[in-house]
């Protein structure tokens, strides 16, 4: 029995075994999921597809899980597309893109090869390239009997090829180029480019963007596109070597400026965080069907407590974003149907609070919750998950400007969000879109984002607001399914 046929056979048969996943965030049938891979629209569908492994919630042994949507609510599981069963990707399957051309959905992955399987990391004898594989029917593949595309024979000296992964497609005026992540002999990150006429004959073009040795970065999971006449490089950021994973953590950035193509050179102009939060990671865009640059990240970090082994998977995705540049700044706004999806009602409107009154929304533990704070409000703190004294709170200080995320769930560090209001004459909104184990939240329809994940069991069901002296609220709407 092949690798691909072995995996789907196990899914068939464990998949009802599992519990406890997400209500509207995408999440595995059955296993581990990690990064997002080959997020495409084709053939009248988004694909996405996902490193993979459907045996375990934890990542080892990386396949390519896959499923499509119309909507990002209602998600069809699909076989899983490809499987470690090649000496150039025996390790792992890792993350990659994907493509069209001639009508056929290709996909540009990264080979693992460790003989070590991680366990005694032994450099030497670790190899990461560059592999294709084809599809008629953007279901089953076929990988080039050629492969890997990308290996020691098209990296330059200078750069380590048991770092040297993430390939990102793209077709600029009939000509494909390729992003990669790669660790320098200097053993810091930096993003280079490829060139082909064809996808199967590549040569290197450039170093487009570098981390500097005092960073102590590695650059992860790049991707490049245009979007409102601007450049976007996006890469996720870690530690260059475990001695600095104190020192380094692991975040998303996004750089606008301006690229070259034909040249090779990137020029950026401003840098920023795609997510304050800790559990964003390794996103991917695609462009949507109707011309739109759509987003969508693992939401999870390395290094969080896993959910208890019987739920049976691990691993969500976030919900689709749309990217727009606006005053120079990377602008995210959640790309479902929050209208329709969600029964919205208004709970309050012009809310005055004395000092400590609380409003209370009762057995809500998923759905949709805005706010609408005046410049001149007061401290406010809304309780989400509260059961007893355990909630996750966010804590809201509009003439500080500032913006304070901590919970009693899972074991996620505070996160602080500031200069919430980039413009002083506006109210600030806050929208929260609140499943089983997570919680995203934009602030100014997407000027800054926050995301927050944590598998705790029995979680509490209620929503609370607490006021502080002078708080006032200008609306308060809820919807739920």
């Amino acid at each position: 029995m092949n690798k691909i046929q072995k995996a789907n056979d196990h899914i068939q048969q464990n998949k009802n075994k599992v519990s406890n996943r997400p209500i509207y965030h995408f999440s595995p049938e059955i296993g581990w999921m990690n990064d997002p891979n080959g997020f495409t629209f084709y053939q009248g569908k988004y694909h996405l597809f996902y490193q993979y492994n459907p045996y375990d919630i934890v990542w080892s042994d990386m396949h390519w899980g896959h499923a499509i949507t119309e909507n990002f609510i209602d998600w069809e599981y699909l076989p899983v597309a490809l499987a470690n069963d090649k000496a150039y990707d025996a390790n792992g399957c890792f993350s990659g893109s994907a493509i069209e051309k001639d009508g056929k959905l290709f996909i540009m992955y990264t080979g693992h090869v460790d003989p070590n399987l991680g366990f005694d990391k032994v450099e030497s004898e670790i190899a990461e390239r560059q592999c294709i594989a084809s599809s008629e029917d953007g279901i089953t593949f076929e990988k080039y009997k050629l492969n890997p595309v990308i290996g020691e024979k098209q990296l330059p000296e200078g750069y380590l090829i048991c770092d040297f992964r993430d390939p990102k497609v793209m077709e600029v005026s009939g000509v494909y180029y390729c992003v990669l992540s790669v660790r320098n002999v200097q053993r810091r990150g930096e993003i280079i480019m490829f060139k082909s006429l064809d996808l199967v004959q590549w040569t290197f073009h450039s170093s487009i963007f570098q981390s500097t040795f005092e960073e102590n970065k590695l650059l992860e999971c790049p991707d490049l596109f245009a979007v409102d006449g601007k450049d976007v490089l996006l890469f996720s950021e870690m530690p260059c070597d475990p001695e600095y994973a104190k020192d380094v953590q692991n975040t998303t950035a996004y750089v606008i400026g301006k690229m070259d193509f034909e040249r090779g050179i990137f020029t950026p102009e401003h840098k920023g965080l795609l997510d304050y939060g800790q559990t964003f990671y390794a996103p991917q865009s695609t462009e949507g069907k109707d011309g739109e640059r759509l987003l969508i990240g693992w939401m999870h970090r390395w290094n969080q407590a896993n959910p208890p082994k019987e739920y049976g998977f691990n691993g969500m995705m976030s919900l689709p974003r749309k990217l727009n540049v606006i005053n120079g700044q990377l602008v995210q706004q959640p790309f479902i149907d929050t209208k329709n999806y969600f029964s919205s009602s208004v709970i309050g409107e012009d809310v005055q609070f004395r000092e400590g009154e609380e409003m209370l929304i009762e057995g809500k533990t998923t759905g949709f919750l805005e706010v609408v704070v005046p410049k001149t409000s007061g401290e406010l703190i809304i309780k989400l998950n509260k059961k007893e004294e355990k909630s996750t709170n966010i804590k809201l200080d509009v003439e500080k400007n500032v913006l304070l995320l901590s919970s009693d769930y899972g074991d996620e560090g505070n996160v602080k969000v500031e200069e919430l209001l980039t413009n002083s004459n506006e109210d600030l909104k806050l929208s929260l879109y609140i499943d089983l184990h997570s919680i995203e939240l934009f602030i100014n329809s997407g000027e800054k984002v926050a995301s927050f994940t944590a598998y705790d069991r029995d979680k509490g069901k209620d929503i609370m607001l607490v006021g502080g002296e002078s708080t006032v609220l200008k609306k308060v709407v809820y919807g739920g399914r």
